[in-house]
């Protein structure tokens, strides 16, 4: 149990699947940043990398002062292993939930005094009321608990660029450091990304690692805007008969990396038999000065259908690592079944019409 080889496994998890939402330039961290503070409430904290029902969340909660036994750094823990030669302070500014400020002014002095401040935020797991999120912990509101908005906000005022990365369980509105005029430098979202997350988040800050997570959800404008979902048809989207938009702050499948990619000359067959499978295939280049990982999306749309279909559905992807400058030709085998769907019968078909693809 928790062998070598699986501890391998669970860091490509947490380093594929953190997904970089905004950067301004700041990341990844470079010889500048010399002076760095690591604040908030989950920034040296074990148990936000764990969901739930992880045994450090479910079992050990209910036994106080027992070891975890195991190894899990925490953020803070992994960043000043990965940076040995930088000045690393930390303050944790706020709890997770709660109303307690007395904090926030000490976090803020320190971030004032510093070349970078990284504050970690979100949730702690827990069940039935014992955390923020997880099983028999639904919320009204999807702003993140306590005070932890102010917390960063209060940050962001002193100045000092910020890199803000949530270990959540469900996605936020995030709105405000998203498209605020004075939102971070640069967000990264994390789904509690388990035991080697510490590990995976700092090789991901210092660039060891380049990210290349997508996100598997829409982020939501507010709370009010749901249900919202990117499989929704014409009128469950921003229309010009929705007097408040509900277009999501960053759509599925979003995700940033510290190089850019061009997709060019997506072709496919002109027609296709319905049942039958075709070829896609796009040119991806990497534009950027570093080696990196794009996931090449295929979607689809269905203009005119029997029954009300998606503005987009996702057909395919594929995960490819290219060099600077390289580039390489994906290709895509697609049964058209996967644009199936329940006519007014109930009988699922695959119906012949014309298919938008991008």
């Amino acid at each position: 149990l928790d062998s070598p080889a699986h501890r391998r496994v669970a860091r490509r998890l947490a380093e594929e699947g953190t997904v970089l939402l905004t950067n301004d330039g700041m990341l990844p961290l470079g010889p500048e940043a010399r002076r760095i503070a690591v604040l908030g409430p989950n920034a040296d904290s074990a148990e936000a990398l764990m969901g739930c029902y992880s045994f450090v969340n479910h079992v050990l909660a209910h036994h106080p002062g027992t070891e975890m036994g195991f190894e899990i750094p925490t953020v803070l823990e992994a960043l000043r292993a990965a940076l040995p030669e930088a000045e690393i302070r930390h303050e944790a500014g706020c709890d997770v939930e709660g109303d307690d400020r007395s904090r926030i002014a000490a976090a803020a002095e320190l971030a004032a005094g510093s070349d970078v401040a990284v504050v970690v935020v979100g949730d702690r797991a827990g069940l039935f009321g014992r955390g923020t999120v997880g099983e028999g912990n639904d919320v009204e509101s999807l702003d993140l608990p306590g005070l932890q908005r102010e917390l960063v906000e209060a940050i962001v005022a002193t100045g000092t660029p910020v890199v803000m990365v949530l270990l959540t369980g469900r996605p936020y509105a995030l709105a405000w450091p998203v498209e605020g005029a004075h939102a971070p430098a640069a967000v990264v979202q994390s789904f509690f990304p388990g035991e080697e997350g510490g590990t995976a988040l700092a090789a991901i800050l210092t660039g060891a690692v380049n990210p290349s997570g997508r996100l598997p959800v829409s982020l939501p404008r507010a709370a009010g805007a749901q249900p919202y979902s990117y499989l929704h048809p014409l009128l469950g989207g921003p229309s010009d008969v929705t007097s408040t938009s509900n277009a999501p702050v960053l759509p599925f499948g979003h995700g940033l990396a510290y190089t850019t990619f061009r997709h060019e000359d997506l072709t496919v067959p002109p027609s296709v038999g319905a049942g039958e499978t075709f070829t896609a295939t796009v040119t991806v280049r990497n534009d950027g000065e570093r080696s990196g990982t794009d996931v090449v999306q295929l979607y689809a749309h269905d203009p005119v259908a029997s029954v009300t279909r998606p503005q987009a559905q996702l057909l395919a992807y594929q995960r490819v690592t290219l060099e600077p400058g390289a580039s390489a030709t994906v290709s895509f085998e697609v049964p058209t079944q996967r644009l199936a769907f329940s006519g007014r019968d109930l009988t699922r078909i695959v119906e012949p019409g014309a298919v938008q693809l991008w």
